[in-house]
């Protein structure tokens, strides 16, 4: 099979610069596309759908500042990877506006070719990872919900879910605006037929000092790896959801408080055992692996609600649920007893 090369559109209103990064490119072996200004560049990114966009920061019509939040608002364009290639704005609050607007990198003119290069080939290896590994997790929930095909048919024929979200765009496993109608559907076919049901919540507690430490991208690519561990952790019939920035739920079906506690343990041991640090993904990453050994050490803490007879509602599951997830993690910032779990 012939592999199709990556597309680069770069942005620039210097003519010379054009060719030369066109040249570059070109013979890497990158498909190139141009535009002279930032407004020129919105409309090739959505019309060519680039793989990876090189922009420069000082241009006339929009400068790159705002052609970047400009395609980073919008849902067409908002995941191709920008570099910021400048040789006016130098100042270190540039590069910080230039991440801070979503950039993957910010490189000063004059640069040297070879750097560019390897610079373009890194992002360019996580974004494929990451929609990979994405990709994996959305054909596992899939196979995970036997209603999968169901829900996807209800959104087309009725309203309950139309102006509803599937899936979470980062992590590929059901979106929270997903997770009440099917917890509530759970919630009351169990109790109709008297079976056990187990709601889980797996919550990241050390993801705000991460994020001091790396780049959103990381921190995504992070979430979608626990995403993975999860969904090849649980069984066929759980249905896992993201919830919020740094917390899943995964409805256990015909499962006890001991089964649930069970899974929650399996769970939590492989995400703090998986290994990120020798990763493909962070081949190109600045920090060195010190750095991230001692910046990648992952907190969780978990919290496990059991449907009873009492329960007039799903959100009672809910509210038991997080009630028992803020009792683990009180009881982690307490010294730690032989009865506290760990």
């Amino acid at each position: 099979m012939v592999q199709i090369p990556y597309k680069l559109l770069v942005v620039d209103d210097n003519i010379d610069m054009l060719e030369t990064l066109r040249h570059l490119f070109t013979f890497y072996g990158y498909e190139v596309v141009l535009a002279s200004n930032g407004k020129e560049g919105i409309e090739m990114a959505e019309k060519e759908q680039p793989n990876l966009i090189v922009l420069d920061a000082l241009m006339p019509i929009m400068n790159g500042f705002e052609a970047c939040d400009s395609l980073k608002r919008n849902p067409r364009t908002m995941n191709i990877p920008v570099i910021f290639l400048s040789a006016n704005y130098t100042e270190e609050e540039h590069r910080i506006k230039g991440f801070e607007l979503g950039a993957d990198d910010y490189i000063l003119k004059p640069f040297n070719a070879k750097e560019l290069v390897a610079r373009v080939e890194g992002i360019l290896s996580k974004k494929r990872l990451i929609e990979e590994l994405r990709n994996s997790n959305q054909k596992l929930i899939e196979e995970h919900d036997i209603a999968h095909k169901e829900i996807l048919e209800l959104k087309k024929k009725t309203n309950q879910l139309q102006d509803k979200q599937i899936f979470d765009t980062i992590t590929g496993v059901y979106h929270e605006q997903l997770f009440k109608i099917r917890l509530e559907e759970e919630f009351y076919r169990s109790k109709r037929y008297q079976n056990a049901l187990s709601l889980l919540f797996v919550s990241i507690d050390s993801q705000n000092e991460m994020l001091k430490s790396f780049k959103e991208k990381t921190i995504n690519y992070l979430l979608i790896q626990i995403a993975n561990i999860i969904l090849n952790n649980t069984r066929k019939s759980d249905i896992i959801f993201r919830l919020d920035n740094s917390k899943f739920g995964v409805i256990l079906n015909n499962t006890t408080k001991e089964g649930a506690v069970l899974e929650a343990e399996r769970i939590c041991d492989h995400i703090r055992n998986f290994n990120l640090i020798d990763d493909e993904f962070f081949k190109s990453d600045d920090l060195l692996k010190k750095q991230r050994q001692d910046n990648l050490k992952i907190s969780l803490s978990y919290g496990i609600g059991l449907l009873n007879n009492n329960m007039e509602n799903a959100d009672e599951l809910v509210i038991e649920t997080d009630f028992d997830l803020r009792e683990y993690q009180r009881s982690k910032a307490k010294p730690q007893s032989p009865n506290i779990r760990a």
